[in-house]
């Protein structure tokens, strides 16, 4: 099973916040955890300035062939991103369960080639 790595933002995630969490993205992927989970549940709101950490950590996943998905958007945060069309562009699923569940079938099928 691939490995996981689990982010949750609390409350905002502006430019105050955003470093922090693509900090600790990055980290992560030199550790070796390539597939990220941003766990959205406790975030209220999000500006351009998180936005913007989103897209850089999804190229960083990119260049490690990994994955960067979101989970449990709402709200203005979800509006945010419909509203860039920045939904089309990330992984998005309702809950953490069916990341790790996207994560197990496609390991499955390359395990299967």
């Amino acid at each position: 099973m691939a490995v996981m790595q689990t982010f949750y933002p609390k409350r905002i995630l502006s430019a105050s916040t955003a470093g922090d969490l693509l900090d600790g993205m990055t980290r992560s992927l030199e550790t070796g955890a390539i597939n990220i989970l941003v766990d959205f549940q406790q975030v209220m709101f999000m500006d351009s300035t998180g936005l913007s950490a989103l897209v850089v950590a999804l190229k960083q996943v990119r260049q490690v062939k990994g994955r960067l998905a979101l989970c449990r958007l709402n709200g203005q945060a979800s509006m945010v991103l419909e509203h860039s069309g920045m939904d089309q562009v990330f992984e998005v699923y309702e809950t953490a369960e069916d990341f790790a569940r996207s994560l197990a079938d496609s390991t499955d099928t390359s395990l299967a080639k």
